[in-house]
């Protein structure tokens, strides 16, 4: 018989089904309302639960499943065996796209990923990532959230990580709107997309609601580069136990704080150690009496901090012979920008956008906001001092709820201060300069002695490599 567009034939069945149940043009089990009656609905339960179904009652008669058919015409699950918990990712059957041929010239279909970075070391981090995935599989297929690097690296951008960068309670208040709307557009784009497998870079105020929904729609989900949970509101690892197939750790220190969470997590080593290895492996001469300053990646973080760094220099210049002073440009800040901030400064300025890090490893002393660049710092061997500076209400709230001794990434890697910290009002030029002026004597040697250890903590090359291999597995469900 045939019926109108969404309505139901007499049989509680979707229309133009088989009589198995069966789409005839589709790989997909159609079970109607009424097959609860006989307990077929069981292989289902679980598939429509990860698709956001409340329990037992709902109505499952248009949730599809991959089914085919017996020899005796009998419909029969054909999910893997034994399937993964949360794992849905046959819930829709297998994703459209251009197909590619596979091993032994059998045709695949490409296999679609979505990506959401919100920062600028997250848009790093997720480009190398990308290079490996498409290095290990040709059709991979990636959009979603990034910024200039995952562009370059051939993701389709829903929105651009610069919309993502607010950091800090007010300036997240303020920002809310805006922020609810990309979220918004981003979900949407997953659930009409419906990627294999979604990576989410940090950024975990926009991304632990968008894994509940991602989980919730059938769509594994991977996170990579974690959420300092260990620091601060370490309550969100419940979400992540429920929401999250597997924690891609680039920490050391955080494998061991998953797994007392009873969360599947590995560590697959940092990638910065990727992206600077060939500048480690031929590191430039030092130039003495060159001061780097890395403000940070966000806008709100340069403007707030970069005065205070440059009002220290300018008062460095009395004592330190031939002071060169190098603005260490974080990608996706423009230049014109940049330029507007430094006008009038009583000390020149280079600005270095292009063989950033380079550039770096020939100074002999930073001024670091806190984050990765203190990483980029220690593997490059350039004695440092961290600085940063929160909105007051942010200071406040942060203050109550962190839970680390240190700020500095590179101390909580070395387990230990072996970097001074300006936080707050320490974040004052008197500060910077005290604590610069020791970097170009004898407590820079000190320091980069101690450097030296976390070097060897964030171990060798290849976490984008091994990366790439952990989310491919979940993509297949092989994880």
């Amino acid at each position: 018989m045939t019926s109108a567009p969404g309505r139901r034939t007499g049989d509680g069945r979707p229309p133009h089904l088989d009589g198995a149940g069966r789409a005839p043009d589709r790989g997909v089990l159609f079970l109607p309302v009424e097959a609860r009656k006989a307990g077929a609905y069981g292989v289902l339960l679980e598939g429509v639960r990860g698709a956001g179904a409340r329990g037992d009652r709902a109505r499952v008669a248009d949730v599809p499943v991959p089914a085919q058919l017996s020899d005796s015409g009998r419909v029969r699950d054909a999910r893997p065996a034994n399937p993964l918990p949360g794992h849905n990712r046959g819930l829709l059957g297998r994703r459209g796209g251009a197909r590619r041929r596979g091993p032994g010239g059998v045709e695949a279909a490409p296999v679609r990923i979505l990506i959401v970075a919100g920062e600028a070391s997250g848009d790093l981090h997720a480009a190398n990532l990308l290079r490996e995935l498409q290095r290990e599989d040709a059709g991979v297929e990636a959009f979603g959230v990034g910024g200039e690097r995952l562009r370059e690296a051939g993701l389709e951008c829903v929105a651009r990580s610069e919309e993502l960068s607010v950091m800090g309670l007010a300036e997240v208040v303020r920002e809310l709107p805006r922020l609810l709307a990309l979220a918004r557009r981003v979900r949407g784009a997953a659930l009409a997309r419906r990627p294999d497998v979604a990576v989410l870079v940090d950024s975990p105020d926009f991304n632990l609601p968008l894994a509940r929904r991602l989980r919730r729609a059938g769509i594994p989900v991977v996170v990579y580069v974690s959420p300092q949970l260990w620091a601060w509101r370490a309550g969100r690892v419940r979400r992540i136990r429920r929401d999250v197939r597997r924690v891609l750790c680039i920490l050391p220190f955080e494998v061991a704080f998953y797994a007392s969470h009873g969360v599947a997590a590995e560590y697959v080593g940092h990638p910065l150690v990727d992206e600077l290895a060939p500048v480690m492996a031929a590191m430039p001469p030092r130039v003495p009496g060159t001061l780097a300053l890395m403000p940070g990646s966000r806008w709100h973080e340069v403007e707030t901090l970069l005065p205070t760094m440059l009002a220290a220099a300018a008062r460095l210049l009395s004592e330190v012979k031939d002071l060169r002073v190098r603005l260490i440009a974080a990608p996706g800040l423009e230049r014109g920008r940049l330029a507007a901030l430094l006008a009038g400064t009583p000390v020149p300025v280079e600005v270095v956008a292009e063989h950033r890090h380079r550039a770096l490893a020939s100074c002999a002393a930073a001024i670091v906001a806190s984050g990765t660049a203190t990483l980029e710092c220690a593997l490059l061997d350039v004695p440092m001092v961290v600085g940063y500076r929160l909105h007051a209400l942010s200071y406040a709230l942060a203050k109550r709820l962190v839970r680390v001794p240190h700020v500095g990434l590179v101390n909580l890697v070395a387990g230990k201060r072996i970097v001074a910290e300006a936080v707050q009002r320490d974040f004052n030029e008197g500060k910077l300069l005290a604590e610069t002026r020791r970097l170009f004597g004898e407590a820079g040697e000190v320091q980069r002695e101690a450097l030296a250890g976390v070097r060897a903590a964030l171990g060798d090359p290849g976490a984008s490599e091994r990366a790439a291999r952990a989310v491919l597995a979940v993509a297949k469900g092989a994880a």
